[in-house]
């Protein structure tokens, strides 16, 4: 049955607003009110605008049954005072602090002035910050033990060899060696050592593929304190000779690919200064070709989607890689997949699933045998050959009491493993790797996730700096071998994301390219000098991608569709960049992460906390709840509700706001505060958000949600996060994992202060709406069992008036348990009055 209604309307004005400055008063006494007002403004210039206008009395809502809009008009010469204030030219000067610049690779080059996007330049104070945050604590250090060593590697030009001791063991040894069936450490106890010896000498002649993954564990109970130690003794692999057809590997290129997670670009230099400083001396003694790209553009906040993007390119996938692996691998490539995460910690908690979470393996797999045989498989359709010393991983990070390296409670804290930082062993395997293969004429492709720099403290990946440097001197020592070391986004958590610089820096990630001194005849002058031209310009993760593919034996790096439209060349890096290149010619693949580039004039400064902002805060977690709401119902269709465990989020308060202007299009970001519920429900859970405001917006909304980041830490929910959403989205309860009956009606939110009016369609139907003196909020919700409802949102009339919507005329359907953010209306000019006039129109579907 059809039902049509319109929406039983109220019309109301705020009358104090209008009422002031029209009031008749007597010039002396109005004088002297001026010059007091003056006096208070400049010394207590942001409580004054905050209180006054949070005290913006509004008249009592009027319900008229005969009316079908409503009409809502806010103005007064106080909010005008104040706007002008906030849009003075003097608080739009940029003050840079000269002092604190963005680090250059090299310092005694400038960026060139005819490249359009410039870095957004550090605001004052923030180097300090970061120097007490990152520089003034001391070195992470291993927890004071000796290293215990019962077998060692004999080395030399030819062969290996095995000795074996058990002068430091008090009881017989273990060895520990990866069960091909499950993929966990199996122990065997040898009393002799001469048959530790041989057990250990029969690796020599293996590889991954019958049971030499690299490694294997030693233990025993030492004999100075009879506690029980262990060794990590890293074992060379064999391989066969090589096996292209022809020359084709013979002229192959030699890949090395280290994703440095959570890692700026001034991250890098500040925490890393030996690995920088040999850097820099590699490329003044001409040992090797680098190059650093200090405008490299974060596409997404989230590893696992610039993962995608990298080795797959299907922006809208949300599990699955592979094409560059497969590329490489039907190539003649020896392609190997490297991390620090721990395989079967998929098994154990929801998100972070190291492996499992690339390869889309299915996290409720309990049986780690078929969870280790469906991995296996999935590697081997995806061409990788080996995860190697990947596997290593559960066991350190056992010993350091952890499922994986991102947990809060080791942050700040080393990850270390017999007296070695996690990281020395990786980068010593790597080496000792890519040595068998050299040797075996094998070309390889590396790909190394590092999540080191994944810490919330900003400190670990300092512990990276000593072996890095080390591993880069390697590299000067290898022909025929190009490298590309370089991060997704910066630090994504701690104190230092809450400044505005932080902010910059998480979409600001390092990279470098690392090339053997013999490539340049391999490459060609021309190639060699868009890699030079390029370090000035700006490029993101695709361009990476794109020069990767020329590398590929079968010479496929055509663009991906989705890529065509945007300023993408398939030769990558290989190819000038267009100076003038923007981050809107990067269109779609910048949602997500915030622009690095402060170009055509664009300035910026720190606004008040005051209710103009609220009405865009409120807008920004209305479109963040509708995605939440859309990734719950979309992975739970039988639910009947619009969420689960994970909540809808109400807004407490908001901090750390800047305002930003470029051309006609304004930005907002600020941190949003939400309740919180774990570890402790007082401390706040935290989203930055980026909101574009276009004054004249001709084929769009002109209120977009550009960017929103869970800045807090979030893996605490993994527990009772809901199936289908995302980690980052999630504030939930172990206690309530249920989907409950909500009835949003009767318990209407207060949103960063501001009440919630509920109007009543019908008895199954509301409209939310939320005013201030600077805009309207709206939502709708349904109760009615098995019901569908279509809602038509009709603007009639605005003025100075802007909003989320694409069209006058905006339709959604919404069921029984779903609330839906329908619009935001904003005031667009501060500086005048506005009007709006909407109707709400809604029938029965089902």
């Amino acid at each position: 049955m059809d039902k049509r209604s319109t929406f039983r309307t109220y019309n109301t004005q705020a009358s104090a607003a209008v009422s002031i400055g029209t009031k008749k008063r007597r010039p002396w006494r109005l004088l002297t009110l001026i010059g007091f007002v003056c006096v208070m403004l400049v010394i207590f210039q942001f409580w004054i605008v905050d209180e006054y206008i949070a005290g913006l009395h509004i008249a009592p809502q009027q319900v008229k049954e005969s009316c079908s809009h409503l009409i809502f008009h806010a103005t007064g010469d106080k909010q005008i005072k104040d706007a002008k204030q906030m849009h003075s030219p003097d608080a739009a000067k940029d003050t840079s602090d000269d002092r604190c610049k963005v680090p250059r690779f090299d310092p005694k080059t400038k960026h060139p002035p005819y490249v359009s996007c410039k870095r957004v330049q550090p605001v004052p104070g923030s180097c300090d910050t970061a120097r007490k945050l990152f520089l003034s604590k001391p070195k992470l250090l291993c927890p004071d033990q000796r290293e215990l060593r019962i077998c060692q590697i004999q080395n030399n030009n030819t062969s290996h060899g095995v000795s074996c001791t058990n002068n430091m063991c008090a009881s017989d040894i273990s060895l520990g060696l990866i069960n091909p069936l499950d993929g966990t450490l199996a122990w065997s106890i040898y009393p002799d050592i001469n048959d530790l010896e041989n057990a250990v000498f029969d690796l020599l002649n293996k590889n991954a593929s019958n049971g030499n993954y690299g490694f294997c564990y030693l233990k025993c109970k030492q004999t100075k304190d009879k506690k029980d130690g262990s060794q990590l003794l890293l074992i060379p692999q064999y391989f066969t000779q090589n096996t292209c057809d022809g020359s084709t590997c013979d002229d192959a290129i030699n890949i090395n690919v280290i994703w440095l997670d959570s890692t700026s670009h001034s991250h890098f230099f500040r925490s890393l200064p030996k690995s920088v400083k040999t850097l820099r001396n590699t490329k003044e003694k001409k040992l090797a070709h680098v190059f650093n790209y200090d405008l490299m553009q974060s596409m997404k906040g989230a590893t696992l989607n610039n993962t995608i993007m990298f080795t797959l390119g299907n922006l809208k996938a949300k599990t699955g890689i592979g094409k560059i692996f497969n590329l490489f691998h039907n190539g003649g490539y020896y392609v190997t997949w490297i991390d620090d995460l721990c395989w079967t910690s998929m098994m154990k908690e929801s998100r972070r699933s190291g492996l499992g979470r690339f390869f889309g393996i299915n996290k409720e797999e309990k049986n780690t045998s078929k969870a280790w045989k469906n991995l296996l498989e999935k590697l081997k359709l995806k061409g990788v050959n080996q995860i190697a010393l990947s596997t290593a991983n559960c066991e350190i990070l056992k010993s350091n009491g952890l499922l994986t390296p991102f947990q809060n409670e080791v942050a700040g804290k080393p990850i270390c493993y017999n007296g070695k930082y996690h990281a020395d062993y990786i980068l010593s395997y790597l080496e000792s790797l890519q040595k068998q293969l050299t040797t075996c004429k094998r070309p390889f492709f590396n790909y190394l996730d590092f999540n080191v720099g994944h810490d919330f403290s900003g400190l670990r990946i300092q512990t990276l700096d000593e072996r890095l440097a080390k591993f880069i001197n390697f590299l000067n020592n290898q022909s025929n071998t190009f490298t590309f070391m370089f991060g997704d986004h910066g630090l994504r958590y701690g104190k230092f994301l809450e400044t505005a610089e932080g902010k910059v820096e998480m979409g600001h990630p390092v990279c470098f390219i690392h090339a053997s001194k013999n490539l340049e005849e391999k490459l060609g002058k021309d190639k060699m000098e868009s890699l030079r031209l390029n370090q000035d310009r700006l490029i993101d993760i695709v361009d990476l991608r794109q020069t990767l593919f020329t590398f590929s034996p079968d010479d496929d790096n055509s663009i991906f569709e989705i890529d065509k439209q945007y300023d993408t060349h398939p030769n990558g890096l290989f190819h000038p960049i267009d100076p003038k290149r923007s981050c809107s010619s990067l269109g779609i693949r910048l949602e997500g992460s915030k622009c690095i580039c402060s170009s055509e004039g664009r300035t910026s400064h720190i606004m008040s906390n005051d209710t103009r902002v609220k009405v865009l805060a409120d807008f920004a977690l209305g479109e963040i709840n509708n995605i939440l709401q859309d990734q719950f119902v979309s992975a739970n269709k039988e639910s009947g509700s619009g969420f689960g465990s994970c909540e809808r989020l109400v807004g407490k308060w908001i901090d750390n706001v800047m305002e930003s202007y470029n051309h006609n299009i304004m930005v907002i970001e600020m941190n949003l505060h939400l309740p919180g519920k774990l570890p402790t429900p007082e401390k706040d859970e935290i989203f930055f958000v980026s909101v574009q405001v276009t004054s004249n917006s001709q084929d769009g909304p002109s209120l977009v949600l550009a960017h929103y980041e869970r800045t807090s830490i979030y893996g605490v929910y993994d527990e009772c996060c809901d199936e289908g959403v995302e980690g980052r989205l999630c504030i939930c309860s172990p206690s309530n994992r249920s989907t409950t009956t909500r009835q949003w009606h009767l318990q209407p939110p207060v949103v960063f202060g501001t009440i919630t009016t509920v109007v009543s369609l019908n008895q199954h139907v509301f409209i939310y709406e939320r005013r201030s003196p600077y805009g309207v909020i709206l939502e709708a919700s349904c109760d009615q069992p098995n019901g569908a409802y279509e809602i038509v949102l009709l603007i009639l009339n605005t003025l100075n008036i802007v909003s989320s919507a694409t069209s006058h005329q905006q339709t959604t359907i919404i069921k029984y348990q779903r609330i839906f953010f329908l619009n935001a209306f904003y005031q667009l000019d501060p500086l005048q009055k506005w009007s709006l006039e909407y109707d709400v129109q809604f029938r029965q579907i089902f």
